[in-house]
């Protein structure tokens, strides 16, 4: 998915010019890749996908030690990306949309919107293969940031390699992993700068939204607030560069 990513966003004109830059679920459509950790070794594997050997034209994960040069510079920006005791999803195409307009524009002020967990696949037609990392049709091993996979008959599937090939694969983002990501994009744009970084922040979308100039419509009846409570699950990032003296 990364391949030739810096050529397809070469369109990106360059200018030092005050620009925002605003992404609302964004982050949850962006391919991501999953590293695993070697339990014998502990060294970093990357996921590639090879055919099956049966003939049947499906996919399933292998893992591989790690070389690709977009998952080694974001592990080594932050990383906490690292997989633990099982694997983890990486948004790497959000880390390299980042990159590209802080080298771009490094004035950029961001705005990412999005969700920050999401709920588990209703798995409710048993004629579809178990959840993810169970059961001898699973082809793909367990991970922290699994995506929701839904078709578009609507109905959730465990597996995203044996789903239907048109879904709708909605990835949950980490928000404070992303937030580290983005301050060390921001300092590469500007190197040479010695001045203060780039300020990120990470907010529930309700507190986002609850400013003083907000007035937000209350049930007379509840006291529900829809515009502050409704969409709990979701975070909004935003980063603006320092303020010129």
């Amino acid at each position: 998915f990364t391949r030739g990513f810096d050529r397809a966003f070469s369109y990106i004109g360059t200018s030092d010019a005050p620009t925002y830059v605003c992404g609302f679920e964004l982050l949850d459509n962006l391919p991501h890749d999953k590293v695993t950790r070697c339990s014998v070794t502990g060294g970093i594997f990357q996921t590639e996908l090879h055919p099956d050997d049966d003939d049947s034209g499906t996919l399933s994960e292998r893992c591989v030690p790690l070389t690709d040069p977009l998952l080694t510079k974001i592990l080594e920006r932050v990383p906490s990306y690292e997989a633990g005791r099982g694997g983890r999803w990486i948004p790497t195409v959000a880390c390299a949309l980042m990159d590209e307009i802080y080298r771009a524009r490094p004035n950029a002020r961001l705005i990412l919107a999005d969700f920050d967990s999401l709920p588990p696949p209703d798995l409710c037609d048993r004629s579809w293969p178990l959840p993810e990392g169970r059961g001898a049709a699973a082809a793909t091993r367990p991970a922290l940031g699994r995506p929701l996979v839904t078709c578009l008959d609507g109905i959730d599937h465990g597996c995203y390699l044996r789903s239907p090939q048109l879904c709708d694969i909605l990835f949950p983002t980490d928000f404070r992993r992303l937030a580290s990501y983005a301050s060390a994009a921001a300092a590469a744009g500007e190197e040479g700068d010695d001045g203060p970084g780039h300020e990120v922040m990470v907010q529930k979308q309700g507190d986002f939204l609850a400013g003083p100039e907000v007035e937000a419509t209350k049930s007379w009846i509840t006291g529900y607030t829809p515009l502050l409570e409704d969409f709990s699950n979701c975070s909004v990032l935003t980063a603006a560069p320092p303020e010129k003296k």
